[in-house]
């Protein structure tokens, strides 16, 4: 046959989507949710510094104004991108609890993990603890609505 037939037209027939690799149903939800999350930061960062502390860091070294203005912000900035790549990530490989778990939650790790290793040798146990709990509460948030959202 030609490649010109009238049935078959010049490209073949997409493949259905359950032939589709289950990664490439992973890179859409991964990459909404690194987005967000550095968006959000980015808005954060320039809130608490540009506004609140005036690039003057004593205005938030008190345990409360620390929690208030560096550890709930970060929280909500993983919530909305844990939130944001649970959105995102599409049937049938959503329907696998492992799968859904992975695409939600990759994103928020993968950047927690550059956190950790910028830090270098000034993170200390308490820190590492800290980041750890504020990690767990935004990702435990954001798969919450992403949960009450589909019912």
């Amino acid at each position: 046959m030609s490649r010109f037939d009238a049935h078959r037209g010049y490209a073949p027939a997409p493949a259905p989507a359950g032939d589709r690799p289950r990664l490439l149903d992973l890179m859409l939800p991964w990459a909404a949710g690194i987005l967000v999350t550095l968006i959000a930061e980015l808005a954060v960062a320039v809130v608490v510094w540009d506004w609140v502390a005036g690039d003057d860091p004593s205005n938030v070294a008190s345990p409360a104004r620390t929690i208030l203005f560096l550890h709930l912000p970060s929280a909500l900035c993983f919530a909305f991108g844990t939130w944001a790549a649970a959105a995102l990530h599409r049937s049938p490989s959503r329907d696998s609890r492992v799968r859904h778990g992975l695409a939600a939650f990759a994103p928020a790790v993968a950047l927690q993990l550059v956190i950790y290793v910028s830090q270098g040798s000034d993170l200390t146990v308490i820190t590492f603890l800290v980041q750890l709990a504020v990690l767990l509460v935004g990702c435990a948030v954001g798969f919450l609505v992403d949960r009450l959202r589909n019912g």
